[in-house]
């Protein structure tokens, strides 16, 4: 048996005594068994990145349990946490509410504070922090401390970067050591001609520059990390360079993640060769139960697609005397949270809880399709999303709540 395996099993065979004299055991099994009880003993991605404890699979299998069953106020912490460690950024890529000029909040930095007290709170559960939502991480000057706290506590980290800054091999030391796991390059075009048309004031030549310096450190440090990936988001101007992307990512020993790019308005080449990294399923959302999102100004939102301030469940308060929840849970559990929650069980509510982004989101919306669908004699298999990845896109797009000021 190899000392991984050994290591699971050690974690998992106290959890198998404690879930043997749990006493609601027989209703959360034939909950478990009706989606799938490998899926749902599965570990997450990444094993290789992640410390694996007790307290974590233990949060990570009530997490599933609580989800499969829809529970509104939670027991559990969520398993994946984004944090927006600054909502700045250089480029101005149109379909990007930064990049296309909206404000959904001040501009700037995630404090120390809120950091720090979220790590303390939530880093016994986690999984996975991501470092990048609305802006460019590496612009942060914090975020390299942020990695290295978060590796300390056996976390996996993953950053995304337009990575069209200045950049030298002192930094891309310093990025290696930190404990980054992955770092994903958004680079959407293999020439400059057809790269900057989306990466809107991009260099390409920097971009491959910038990936040479952190290939070259993780050979001079003997590091496998992070792993190095060309992100590459294909669009009808950009689908002749795949080729070429493939064979320049090999040489700087990325590996590569090509999908469909979606835009504003009708989709481009429906039912082509290309594929979106996701498709709408008829499922309850995972970012209301096990995925976080936290921008830089403390608030918490409901899931990474939202972009204004006023679509948040709640904000974390950014000192001791500031306004604002004292920790992550009392948001994670609040009015907002549950709301959002029950539109799963029923899309019912009054005029404000209609105006929640949750009320009409593409997710909710299908899954209450779903549950129509079956109690006309349907099934999960033979139920078609009404929506696409892009149309998920341009109802986020789309919307702009509206402001107490307005």
């Amino acid at each position: 048996m190899s000392s991984a395996i050994a290591s699971i099993d050690s974690v998992r065979t106290p959890l198998r005594r404690a879930w043997s004299r749990f006493p609601g055991r027989a209703r959360w099994r034939r909950v478990v068994a009706s989606e799938g009880y490998q899926q749902f003993v599965a570990l997450p991605p990444q094993h290789a990145y992640y410390r694996l404890t007790p307290r974590r699979l233990a949060n990570l299998y009530l997490s599933r349990l609580e989800y499969l069953l829809g529970r509104k106020r939670l027991w559990s912490s969520p398993i994946k946490l984004t944090v927006e460690s600054t909502n700045v950024c250089n480029l101005r890529c149109p379909a990007c509410f930064t990049g296309a000029g909206e404000t959904g909040r001040a501009r700037g930095a995630m404090a120390p504070d809120v950091y720090e007290r979220l790590l303390r709170e939530l880093g016994p559960y986690l999984f996975e922090i991501e470092f990048h939502n609305w802006g460019e991480p590496l612009l942060a000057k914090q975020l390299v401390p942020m990695i290295e706290a978060a590796a300390r506590q056996g976390i996996a980290t993953t950053v995304s970067t337009n990575f069209s800054i200045p950049f030298d091999a002192e930094r891309a030391e310093r990025l290696v050591r930190s404990g980054l796991s992955l770092l994903g390059v958004s680079i959407d075009g293999a020439r400059q001609e057809t790269y900057e048309q989306y990466r809107v004031r991009g260099d390409l030549d920097l971009v491959l520059r910038n990936c040479r310096l952190v290939r070259d450190a993780k050979r001079r440090l003997g590091s496998a990390t992070p792993r190095l990936i060309w992100e590459f988001h294909v669009f009808e101007h950009n689908a002749g360079d795949v080729a070429l992307a493939r064979t320049m990512a090999a040489e700087l020993e990325m590996e590569i993640s090509i999908d469909k790019g979606w835009v504003v308005g009708e989709e481009w080449d429906r039912g082509g060769d290309f594929a979106y990294f996701f498709n709408p399923r008829p499922y309850r959302c995972p970012f209301l139960w096990r995925h976080a999102v936290v921008n830089n100004d403390g608030g918490v939102a409901p899931c990474c697609g939202t972009f204004h301030k006023e679509d948040d469940r709640g904000r974390l308060a950014a000192g001791p005397d500031a306004p604002g929840a004292r920790t992550f849970r009392e948001v994670w559990n609040n009015d907002k949270f549950r709301l959002a929650r029950r539109f799963f069980d029923s899309r019912t509510g009054s005029a404000a809880d209609r105006q929640d982004v949750c009320f009409d989101c593409p997710i909710t919306v299908s899954f209450e399709g779903l549950k129509r669908h079956r109690a006309a004699g349907g099934t999960r298999a033979d139920f078609e999303v009404p929506y696409s990845t892009n149309d998920c896109f341009n109802y986020f797009w789309e919307r702009r709540p509206p402001r107490p000021s307005e």
